[in-house]
């Protein structure tokens, strides 16, 4: 097969693959423009709503997002429980963990917010399926997120780029970085490491492609 060929099947993948992704993404969005966020990563849990939704829509993962602040009594607590190896083993690989610092977006999920939820856990299509109120314990969010595995079937389907990306790592990357979009692609395959892991052939496969 020419090269020619191979690009375009490589470009016709990655089209596909990024066309799947923006269904997964607009499903999953429930924060405004990003917002700079002062709360570190911790644990499986990423600091920013708009960031979850982009990787809710690419894992196909429930969202658990955690309320909180910088400046909050309870954030050492906080901190100290989202990065137990209790919540781990209860988040992987049934969802995406979400940080947002209230204070910096205070719009996102205002309703249940002010109705007085810090933990609110969300399907892909919107359906709000738990969440615990301000002051919630960590043994509360494992026994939350523990119930929630057992009384419902989750069935995480990959968006189209992430089984892309999996399949033939070197095409999508390669197709991507021929579109201008390398920055869009390293971000991918940054998710991809995060929810495969470094020791992955596909990550590997990937990363290497990017560098050059």
């Amino acid at each position: 097969m020419s090269q020619k060929a191979k690009r375009g099947i490589a470009a016709m993948v990655i089209v596909g693959g990024l066309a799947g992704l923006g269904i997964y993404v607009a499903v999953a969005v429930v924060s405004p423009a990003a917002t700079a966020q002062s709360l570190p990563d911790t644990g499986r849990f990423r600091a920013g709503s708009e960031l979850g939704a982009e990787r809710a829509g690419f894992s196909g993962r429930t969202m658990v997002t955690v309320f909180t602040s910088a400046a909050a009594p309870e954030w050492p607590a906080i901190a100290e429980c989202l990065g137990s190896a209790a919540v781990t083993a209860e988040t992987d690989p049934y969802f995406v963990g979400i940080l947002v610092d209230e204070t910096l977006e205070p719009e996102v999920e205002k309703p249940e917010r002010d109705a007085g939820a810090r933990v609110i856990v969300r399907a892909l299509n919107g359906a709000f399926l738990g969440g615990l109120p301000a002051g919630f314990t960590c043994a509360e969010l494992v026994e939350l997120l523990k119930s929630l595995r057992q009384r419902i079937f989750f069935a995480s389907e990959k968006s189209p780029i992430y089984a892309n990306l999996l399949e033939r790592p070197e095409a999508v990357v390669d197709a991507m970085v021929l579109a201008g979009e390398a920055l869009k692609a390293a971000r991918y395959v940054a998710f991809l490491e995060e929810l495969e892991g470094a020791g992955s052939l596909a990550v590997q496969a990937a990363k290497g492609r990017l560098g050059q």
